[in-house]
């Protein structure tokens, strides 16, 4: 990911973040009494201004969202490369204990802004969801999957799944072996 690259991803989440609190730019210059000028964020959210973590930070307290949402991934991804695809039962997830999920249900709402994803069944995650999911719950990779398996929010390739009234199996596939 080349840095304009990765600008425009940070403006794009910085931008959905806002969006999903309701704010506009305006909304936020207020909030802030000018620590925040519209032009300054608008510049942000456009990729053509760098923004400091400190910074980052303030803006994912006042977006009340943890600022690891707001990163772009890292490109390295060796450490997820061995796992099966990532799919969320939501279903199963909105019947869990939210002091357990309630930081991957907030996650998971902003990927679904992200991504104009308004399914209420499942989330189909990206392997790179997977690396700055687990530096939201402070471990690895591996072992959030296995946490999640626990849990039983994820759905296993073949496996049967309720969508609206009708059931059918999903068509998920094993990850592809490398030589």
């Amino acid at each position: 990911m080349t840095e304009a690259d990765y600008a425009l991803e940070l403006g794009r989440r910085l931008r959905a973040a806002r969006n999903r609190r309701g704010m506009s730019l305006l909304d936020v210059q207020e909030r802030t009494h000018g620590r925040w000028t519209a032009g300054t964020l608008g510049a942000y959210e456009r990729g053509s201004r760098t923004l400091r973590v400190h910074r980052l930070v303030e803006l994912a307290d006042l977006y009340d969202v943890p600022a690891t949402l707001l990163v772009p991934p890292a490109a390295d991804r060796r450490d997820v490369d061995h796992l099966p695809p990532l799919v969320i039962d939501l279903r199963r997830l909105r019947k869990l204990p939210p002091t357990r999920t309630g930081p991957l249900r907030r996650w998971i709402a902003i990927v679904q802004v992200l991504r104009s994803d308004s399914s209420r069944d499942l989330l189909r995650l990206r392997r790179s969801d997977l690396q700055s999911l687990s530096r939201l719950y402070s471990t690895t990779p591996s072992m959030l999957y296995e946490r999640l398996g626990a849990w039983g929010a994820l759905v296993e390739p073949g496996e049967p799944v309720a969508v609206g009234t009708r059931r059918r199996v999903l068509p998920i596939r094993p990850p592809q072996q490398r030589s």
